[in-house]
């Protein structure tokens, strides 16, 4: 750690902190300028009585700003801050410290001591003050995480319409295809039932000119032979 750094920089990160809601321990903490100390963000949560899970909270002071949000589990994660320090990146930072913390340590913040996870969260600490140094440079970066995001989005989206028309494409076809195959069927059945028809017409017919033939030898015959026995 080093103290180097003063109340007097500016768009800085001076302290992280982890601390146990329930009473006001705090397990673990981080600095990069010894004028300011943990018992500020302390006062601050105790102060607040009325936090909400999940709310981000923010005391700005002329000097520094305490930024802190509290968990599910009553985990209280929280950035000192110049006052000038971009907001949405101190709360980025409260964000990545919170993951990596869990993480890491989560489980043992239940039972630990003030300040017995110092120093083995140091490291992930060390880690996102270096991330967050340079507020400028890395809400540049992650401006350019978003708009890739963006773009991979738009190609995720992009590709799943087109997969989505290309199914649709597919039952067309498919529709088209059993459209055929009704169709033909229907032909077939139309013409089968034609011929059955012309069959039966036809059958009609003999059986009628059979009845008339039948009819007429009925009445001729009798006719012819009693014409030619006079």
């Amino acid at each position: 750690m080093t103290s180097s750094n003063s109340l007097h920089d500016t768009n800085r990160i001076f302290l992280m902190v982890v601390l146990r809601s329930s009473d006001k321990t705090v397990v673990a903490s981080y600095q990069q300028s010894r004028d300011v100390t943990v018992e500020g963000v302390r006062e601050c949560v105790a102060a607040n009585g009325n936090i909400q899970l999940g709310k981000r909270y923010t005391s700005q002071g002329d000097s520094q700003s305490i930024h802190y949000i509290i968990d599910p589990q009553g985990r209280v994660f929280s950035v000192v801050t110049s006052p000038n320090y971009s907001l949405r990146m101190a709360y980025s930072a409260i964000d990545d410290l919170a993951v990596a913390f869990n993480r890491d340590l989560g489980t043992k913040i239940a039972t630990a001591t003030e300040q017995s996870l110092s120093q083995p969260s140091a490291p992930i600490m060390k880690q996102i003050f270096q991330k967050y140094t340079s507020p400028a440079a890395t809400e540049q970066l992650e401006s350019v995480k978003s708009k890739i995001e963006v773009v991979k989005t738009n190609m995720q989206e992009n590709i799943q319409q087109l997969l989505l028309n290309d199914e649709k494409l597919n039952q067309i076809e498919r529709s088209s295809v059993q459209l055929g195959e009704q169709s033909l069927a229907f032909r077939n059945s139309s013409k089968a039932v034609a011929d059955r028809m012309w069959w039966q017409m036809w059958k009609t017919r003999l059986i009628i000119a059979g009845v008339v033939v039948g009819v007429l030898l009925v009445i001729i015959v009798p006719i012819a032979v009693t014409s030619s026995s006079k």
